[in-house]
């Protein structure tokens, strides 16, 4: 099966992508244990908005309460700075940046089927 560069593609669509998607969750489960917060385990059988819906309470914990863990994370999954600052003027700060760090996620996802 042929995977789509955007994520867009896999989320407009997770049922004919339904493999791909699960490799998406299982990536930002692991990278959200490399950097200790292993109490967060997201399900692979869920849907593109559930998905955005459960992180925001999740990412919005880490910004307030665990920073050095969300800093980690951002630096782990390579979200530059300039990039978070960018994000940071606008309103919706929060729910850009979710979906900038389930972008890079997928980033990592599309790389190693196209390099296996």
């Amino acid at each position: 099966m042929d995977i789509p560069q955007q994520l867009s593609t896999i989320t407009n669509d997770p049922e004919k992508y339904t493999q791909i998607w699960e490799q998406l969750i299982l990536q930002l489960d692991k990278d959200l244990a490399l950097v200790g917060l292993t109490e967060i385990e997201l399900h692979t059988n869920i849907s593109p908005e559930e998905l955005w819906q459960g992180l925001n309470p999740i990412f919005s914990e880490l910004m307030h309460q665990k920073t050095s863990s969300f800093i980690h994370l951002l630096y782990r999954i390579d979200i530059h700075e300039n990039e978070i600052q960018h994000l940071m003027a606008h309103d919706d700060f929060l729910e850009r940046l979710i979906h900038r760090v389930v972008e890079r996620s997928y980033q990592k996802v599309y790389w190693r089927s196209v390099y296996k």
